[in-house]
């Protein structure tokens, strides 16, 4: 049964994955998540059926266009399995209780955010704002760790962050300062302090390894947000034994 949810839960998520990444790139850009129907960028051919199956259509058409060849980002199908993925590990860590619906709210917000901060470098107001509102309202009724703990992690994560978008002078995004408010509703104080200190070591690493592959130069911006949402939800997930591990080595 529990392998029949899990298969369930993968399969809704690339599915819904596939639509996030329809509201990242389309959304900020002020346009229709409906019209036009999905469509090559390109050469602008309407894609068939079959050229739709999440993360499937990808591997098949290796990464191109049927029509005229033009590479397909490979964000399309990683956000795709990322949201399945994501989904199974929540259900495995929560199981069957409400907290279940607060877990995947978090994981389609950071994964429509990171689409939009890879193709723009922007985490949209219209995007994040009616998500704070929804898992604002969601932990109004749903708070394992107690509602205020939730309300001072989002009022800590923004003060925080937007301490040190002032000290930086532009060194940190005002969209990465808002996206901790939602951090701190989603984890709480400890989630995100822990989702802090392991996002920076994340936004590092990839900084570090796109400027040894030469696509980032010194000093030039590149999208934190998925380094935030990657860290938040592992720090959902598994938060809890690190800070177990951190007292048991004091």
């Amino acid at each position: 049964m529990i392998f029949c949810y899990d298969m369930f839960l993968m399969l809704f998520g690339v599915v819904f994955g596939s639509f996030y990444n329809v509201v990242g790139i389309r959304v900020p850009k002020g346009e229709s998540i409906v019209t036009p129907p999905s469509h090559c960028t390109s050469c602008g051919r309407r894609l068939a059926a079959w050229e739709l199956i999440p993360v499937l259509s990808w591997l098949l058409l290796r990464g191109k266009c049927r029509t005229c060849k033009a590479p397909v980002s490979f964000v399309y199908p990683l956000m795709e399995f990322l949201t399945g993925l994501f989904f199974v590990l929540v259900y495995l860590r929560i199981g069957l209780a409400w907290e279940l619906l607060a877990g995947l709210i978090g994981v389609s917000v950071f994964v429509i955010l990171s689409v939009s901060d890879i193709y723009y470098q922007r985490i949209p107001n219209v995007i994040l704002f009616p998500s704070i509102v929804l898992l604002t309202v969601v932990r109004v009724f749903i708070h394992p760790l107690g509602l205020i703990n939730y309300l001072l992690g989002a009022v800590i994560g923004f003060g925080v962050m937007l301490a040190i978008a002032v000290i930086s002078k532009g060194g940190m995004g005002y969209g990465d300062v808002k996206l901790f408010f939602f951090v701190g509703m989603y984890t709480g104080i400890a989630g995100t302090i822990l989702t802090l200190f392991l996002a920076s070591l994340i936004g590092s690493a990839i900084g570090l390894t796109m400027r040894g592959m030469g696509k980032l130069q010194p000093r030039q911006p590149f999208p934190f947000g998925p380094s935030i949402g990657l860290a938040a939800i592992f720090i959902y997930l598994y938060g809890s034994y690190w800070w177990m591990l951190y007292f048991h080595i004091l």
